[in-house]
């Protein structure tokens, strides 16, 4: 009788071990936040995310044998969702610096951007000088470099009245102020204008020529971040990043 229940042991074992050996094993998640406002780099195209970066972010994730989940995030708070672990990394459009880099890391940069500031097509302002932007109300995302350019090369040398400076959570509340006529201009990635102007009435009033460049931002020292880093430079070189960029502009 024993070895009958050693046997049945044996075999319930052995098929426990059997259907674990089947069961594929889940996949870990990369979560990946993004404040889809960006076109043609993170946009939302009614439920679904697309977009340079979005596309990147799925081929990285592909590379890392990783589930993808996209996460849609203020700008302003993707930093502090990196910093609480809420979010693996961030992609939307996010420039390189210094200050950044001090508590973020970054991959190496797969674009490069300037500042313009933006108008209603039919606006008749004209900007011939940086300090002509003083004149002018003007509308900015919250915490982004547009933002901080103003900030530094024009309220801190008094050439604007910071009245004259709204912040704003999104992008598109900016915008929608600036085609009711409430603001003069917004200042925004020209990676972004070109995608907004061919969806609604706005037109380039001035280039700030500041040849930002974007990165993913990765929570500081984390172990993961190697391998996203590894997976993009990999991209770059091959020219797939390239391709997916003109692939979104076209």
């Amino acid at each position: 009788m024993k070895s009958c229940v050693k046997l049945i042991l044996v075999s319930l074992a052995l098929g426990f071990l059997l259907i674990a050996a089947c069961t594929p094993k889940k996949k870990d998640v990369l979560r990946v936040g993004t404040n889809p406002e960006y076109p043609p780099f993170s946009y939302m195209n009614g439920d679904q995310f697309e977009g340079v970066e979005m596309d990147i972010s799925r081929r990285i994730a592909d590379k890392l044998g990783m589930e993808l989940e996209l996460i849609r995030i203020d700008f302003p708070s993707l930093f502090s969702a990196l910093a609480s672990n809420k979010i693996d990394m961030a992609a939307s459009s996010i420039t390189i610096t210094n200050e950044r880099s001090e508590t973020m890391d970054f991959t190496e940069p797969y674009y490069v951007a300037n500042q313009v500031l933006i108008a209603n097509k039919n606006s008749a302002i004209e900007i011939n000088s940086l300090e002509d932007i003083g004149k002018y109300t003007v509308g900015s995302l919250l915490n982004t470099t547009g933002h901080l350019y103003l900030e530094s090369n024009l309220l801190e040398k008094d050439l604007m009245q910071r009245s004259k400076l709204k912040l704003f959570p999104t992008n598109i509340d900016a915008i929608n102020e600036l085609l009711s006529g409430k603001l003069d201009l917004v200042v925004i990635d020209d990676s972004a204008a070109g995608g907004y102007i061919k969806q609604i009435p706005i037109k380039i009033a001035w280039t700030i020529e500041t040849k930002e460049k974007y990165g993913i931002a990765m929570q500081k020292g984390k172990a993961l971040n190697e391998k996203i880093s590894a997976a993009l430079a990999q991209m770059i070189k091959d020219g797939e990043v390239k391709r997916i960029i003109d692939q979104n502009l076209k």
